[in-house]
């Protein structure tokens, strides 16, 4: 032990370097999770004043947004105005703010993930455009962006990420 301690010496190391890296990740992690939590009470609190419950709040799983984001580009692209369907369909019935939540609303929640598809970035539209709309491959990803395969993918999943994120997070509940 002694041999260790002076070696260390000898050469400068700072032993306290790894636990002080892994202080600073911890905190900034928890700091992350106080900024969701507290997100999240300001959405509760906004909701109990606009008049909705809070049960209303809508997660969309990776796999929805996968399910649905054809859907969602090409509307974007074709400019298929998904808003004003929704309109004639509420023609009639008691107007209203509609929300994804309310029994499975299909046309809310593809308005609800187009709005949060173009507030992302172009790269990662783009990216979320040629996996989902356009059935690239990975591999026809990765020529395209240049790149390995399997950063094609931590990119692609990451774009979805980003969608998801603007739409609320991951389901605290699941």
């Amino acid at each position: 032990m002694a041999w260790a301690m002076t070696r260390a010496n000898d050469h400068n190391v700072d032993l306290m370097e790894p636990i002080e890296e892994r202080r600073r990740h911890n905190e900034q992690r928890i700091a992350y999770q106080m900024r969701r939590v507290a997100e999240r009470y300001a959405r509760k609190e906004k909701a109990v004043k606009s008049g909705y419950q809070t049960v209303d709040e809508v997660y969309y799983e990776s796999f929805t947004l996968g399910q649905l984001l054809p859907f969602v580009i090409a509307s974007v692209i074709d400019g298929t105005v998904l808003e004003q369907v929704q309109q004639m369909i509420q023609d009639g019935q008691p107007k209203g703010k509609s929300s994804p939540s309310e029994g499975g609303n299909l046309l809310a929640s593809l308005i609800d993930i187009k709005k949060g598809y173009l507030q992302l970035e172009v790269e990662d539209q783009t990216l979320l455009r040629l996996r989902h709309h356009e059935n690239f491959t990975l591999q026809q990803i990765a020529g395209h962006l240049e790149c390995a395969i399997s950063t094609a993918d931590r990119r692609c999943a990451h774009s979805l990420r980003k969608l998801q994120e603007i739409l609320g997070g991951i389901s605290p509940w699941g």
